[in-house]
C-alpha cells in the first residue's frame, strides 16, 4: 500500500509541478518563474479518528483535529482534500511554527440516511506528505 502511496504521490508532484528532493518539497510557481523550498517538518497528533456519534437528517456535525508542529521548520498545510462534498474542512492556512499547535475541523452535513466514513487529507509538508483524518457517525430520521 506505501508503494501505491508513493507512486500516487509522484503523479501529483509531475501533474502539479512539485518535487520532493532530499525531504524538501520544491514547488514551481509558473506564474513568477520561482521556486519556493518547503523542508519537511515532524508532527503530533492526539487522534486521527473522531466519531461524532448519532445525530438527526437536518443537523450540521464538527469533528475537530488537533496537529502539534514537534519538528524543527514550520508546518506548512497546502490544502485539505475531503472525499464528500457532504464534507467541508476549516484550517488555519498560516506557517504552524515549531512548538505550536493548529486545529483542521472538518464540518458533515448529511446527505443520506445511516452510517457514514468520511476521509479528508491534509496536505502538508510532513515526509509521507500528507495526514489523513477520517470522521464516521450515524444520521437518523
Amino acid at each position: 500500500m506505501k508503494y501505491l502511496v508513493k507512486k500516487m504521490w509522484l503523479l501529483y508532484v509531475l501533474i502539479f509541478g512539485s518535487m520532493v528532493i532530499g525531504g524538501c518539497y520544491l514547488i514551481r510557481n509558473y506564474h513568477r518563474k520561482s521556486i519556493l523550498k518547503i523542508t519537511n517538518t515532524s508532527i503530533e497528533l492526539l487522534t486521527d479518528s473522531v466519531s461524532l456519534g448519532h445525530f438527526g437528517y437536518h443537523s450540521i456535525k464538527k469533528g475537530s483535529f488537533e496537529i502539534r508542529n514537534i519538528g524543527n521548520n514550520s508546518l506548512t498545510i497546502r490544502g485539505v482534500n475531503v472525499d464528500c462534498d457532504c464534507t467541508e474542512a476549516k484550517y488555519d492556512k498560516r506557517p504552524i511554527p515549531q512548538g505550536e499547535t493548529t486545529t483542521v475541523v472538518l464540518e458533515y452535513k448529511p446527505n443520506s440516511l445511516g452510517y457514514f466514513r468520511k476521509t479528508a487529507d491534509v496536505v502538508c509538508n510532513v515526509p509521507e506528505g500528507y495526514i489523513r483524518l477520517t470522521i464516521s457517525g450515524e444520521i437518523a430520521e
